[in-house]
């Protein structure tokens, strides 16, 4: 079976549907043995989810995986960058152009 994610390329659009069992797995470990910065990853997902899940892949690395940008608000009011690939096929879906 072929992993659709690899199939990404810069420019794709797509819809973000929920956060990665792999995500939700690491913070729960992460809550468990008191982490710095725990769950960071699922946490970030949450929010650019929950204000708009529609993203554009940015380029896809060396090793074949596609990521992609996202400017955050904190509640400070600073930007946050992030940067984050796609690895699995179950919590997204292609938008059409």
């Amino acid at each position: 079976m072929t992993e659709v994610w690899r199939t990404l390329k810069p420019g794709d659009r797509i819809r973000l549907l929920r956060v990665p069992d792999s995500d939700l797995r690491q913070r729960e470990q992460e809550l468990l043995t008191g982490a710095e910065m725990a769950g960071w990853t699922a946490d970030t997902l949450e929010r650019i989810i929950s204000l708009d899940p529609v993203v554009a892949i940015d380029h896809v690395d060396e090793y074949g995986m596609p990521w992609f940008e996202y400017e955050l608000v904190g509640e400070d009011g600073r930007v946050d960058y992030h940067s984050l690939g796609i690895s699995e096929d179950e919590s997204w879906e292609r938008v059409d152009p």
